[in-house]
């Protein structure tokens, strides 16, 4: 972002009104690009992380990227590749889960919960996705459980 490249540049020892000088004329040229950078960001962690709307805003505002181009630049992609955000915080929720298994189901869906709202996750759309990922979850963990695949001690430990 021209942030980042302007931090750069003054920190290794250019004067900042130069500094800001250069990037202008990088971005006058089409060579710096805050837009263009946000949607390849943003396509690349949709893609190779399943990442929220939220936490690629919360980066790109990070990394020095305007709020309104961020969210802009996202909502481009989201739209551009049809991404389903119920698909996102599903496929997440049952990746989670597997280590969640031993748990009580109280413990299990706050749990869930928290680490889905911590990937920047709508509360809405963890709602929407958590009773059937935890429905499935839990008949999973029965089928183990009757496959004898836990195997337990006396106090329960495995």
């Amino acid at each position: 972002s021209k942030r980042e490249l302007r931090r750069k540049l003054v920190e290794k020892g250019e004067d900042a009104g130069k500094a800001e000088a250069a990037v202008e004329k990088l971005e006058a040229a089409g060579l710096v690009d805050d837009a263009a950078y946000a949607r390849q960001v943003a396509r690349s962690r949709v893609a190779g992380r399943g990442e929220s709307r939220r936490r690629l805003q919360m980066e790109l505002s990070r990394k020095g990227v305007a709020r309104e181009v961020a969210t802009e630049a996202v909502a481009e992609v989201f739209a551009e590749e049809a991404v389903d955000e119920d698909a996102l915080v599903e496929a997440q929720a049952r990746k989670k889960l597997r280590s969640l298994g031993a748990m009580d189901a109280q413990t299990r869906r706050r749990r869930l919960w928290a680490f889905l709202a911590r990937r920047g996750h709508d509360g809405d759309a963890i709602r929407r996705v958590l009773g059937r990922v935890l429905a499935a979850g839990e008949e999973a963990l029965l089928d183990e459980l009757a496959e004898g695949e836990f195997l337990l001690d006396e106090d329960g430990a495995e």
